[in-house]
């Protein structure tokens, strides 16, 4: 995962809703923003799913500075096909749509090119350049989910099928270079340790590469600490005589009666059951993926609310 980190140009997030691909996204960029990256973190959604997690309201289509070398915004396909239009030279056209509110119609009644927009916008982001060189090393995308991502990928394949010639069928183009480039460009899966996400994920990953997209690691996310290790087998003794466990406390300077030692002892046996049941999923997982490399991240009780939280996954 850190050679992805340090070579990609492109990071697309995507998971089954729920996994947390959006906490995910934020703390892939905020890592690669540490390791030195001039990061742009973006998502295309509308759920404002990044602002909360570096401590802001919300994010427009504008870049806006969110942590050390890391920008974000959030990917509007009105704003898109105004820009998109600006570069070809139909920016009175961009306006009066604009002031004739006609994108939202045009988007909805096109099938696809609100992806395509985007994606495009996306591919703008990764390559453009400043007169010192790129104006980001890697942009990091918060995808659609794994049921939608593949058809959002290949939009602008669609359109390069559509359109032969033309300034679309060449950004289409190059979009398409980009994607499929696994050089530059990278999809990592978001997953929880149980059943059903673990599926889902193996059969995402299948689908990805099916669709010869660049797929190089899952994070599995919210994975539950084994404290104890080795200790745990201790647990079985103590919950017969908890004797040991309470001299230890009172060394400790906390006095434990008997129902507060039989509470403590349950909850971790309950843990390391937890622990040994998503230990098994993991193994299921790593061996469904045929060698891609899994990372895994905390599950921290109180959440992710906010950018400290972000920097602890991120490191």
């Amino acid at each position: 995962m850190l050679e992805v980190l340090d070579r990609a140009r492109l990071i697309l997030v995507t998971g089954k809703g729920g996994t947390g691909k959006t906490t995910v996204a934020a703390g892939i960029a905020v890592a690669a923003g540490l390791r030195g990256r001039r990061t742009l973190v973006a998502e295309v959604e509308g759920r404002q799913g990044l602002a909360g997690l570096f401590g802001r309201r919300e994010l427009d289509h504008q870049e806006a500075p969110v942590g050390e070398r890391l920008h974000a915004l959030a990917i509007d396909p009105e704003e898109s096909l105004r820009e998109y239009l600006a570069r070809y030279g139909f920016a009175p056209l961009a306006r009066l749509l604009t002031w004739a509110n006609l994108n939202r119609f045009i988007t909805a009644a096109a099938p696809g090119l609100g992806d395509v927009l985007l994606v495009g916008k996306v591919w703008e982001a990764a390559t453009r350049r400043t007169p010192t060189g790129v104006a980001y090393d890697l942009v990091v995308l918060d995808a659609p989910p794994t049921g939608r991502v593949v058809p959002f990928l290949r939009a602008p394949q669609t359109v390069a099928e559509l359109a032969r010639v033309g300034p679309i069928r060449n950004q289409a183009d190059r979009v398409r270079d980009l994607l499929d480039d696994p050089d530059r460009t990278a999809v990592v899966l978001t997953c929880l340790p149980e059943e059903l996400p673990v599926t889902e994920t193996i059969e995402g990953a299948a689908s990805l590469r099916a669709a010869g997209l660049p797929v190089a690691a899952v994070v599995a996310n919210r994975v539950t600490p084994d404290r104890l290790g080795g200790r745990a087998g201790r647990l079985a003794a103590l919950a017969r005589d908890p004797a040991p466990l309470a001299a230890a406390a009172a060394a400790a300077g906390a006095e434990l009666d008997g129902p507060a030692l039989a509470t403590l002892l349950r909850e971790a046996r309950g843990r390391q059951r937890q622990v040994r049941r998503e230990r098994r999923l993991l193994k299921e997982l790593r061996a469904g993926l045929d060698g891609l490399p899994v990372v895994e991240l905390p599950f921290l009780a109180g959440g992710v609310g906010g950018p400290d939280l972000v920097r602890a996954l991120a490191d």
